[in-house]
């Protein structure tokens, strides 16, 4: 007879709060961020060794912003325990900013082809 596995403690009482529904969010972003990098992939015929650079750049705030909502995720979770929280500003000012860049090259990217 097998005994039954213990179960994992959960990091707060429900699973349907706050912090899973802003981790699926951060994580389809970052999602949609890896997607829009392997488009330089696809342009490195026309911008050569300057295609790479700007995939492994966006491919690294894709996962720098996984990280980052690693981290969120656990303080999110402690603070529902606590009934506590403090938002943090920096994490998202550094995803909003990821993304703009990474529109930003894409976009000059487009109009550099669609000129040449």
């Amino acid at each position: 007879m097998t005994t039954p596995r213990p179960r994992r403690p959960q990091p707060h009482a429900d699973p349907g709060l706050q912090p899973e529904r802003t981790t699926q969010s951060w994580l389809r972003t970052s999602l949609t961020m890896t997607v829009v990098s392997l488009l330089f992939i696809r342009w490195i015929n026309v911008f050569e060794g300057l295609s790479v650079v700007i995939f492994v750049v966006c491919i690294a705030l894709a996962i720098a912003a996984i990280a980052l909502q690693v981290r969120r995720y656990r303080l999110g979770a402690g603070s529902i325990r606590a009934e506590r929280g403090r938002p943090t500003p920096w994490a998202i000012l550094f995803l909003t900013s990821s993304v703009c860049l990474i529109s930003v090259l894409g976009i000059a990217s487009v109009i550099k082809i669609s000129l040449d």
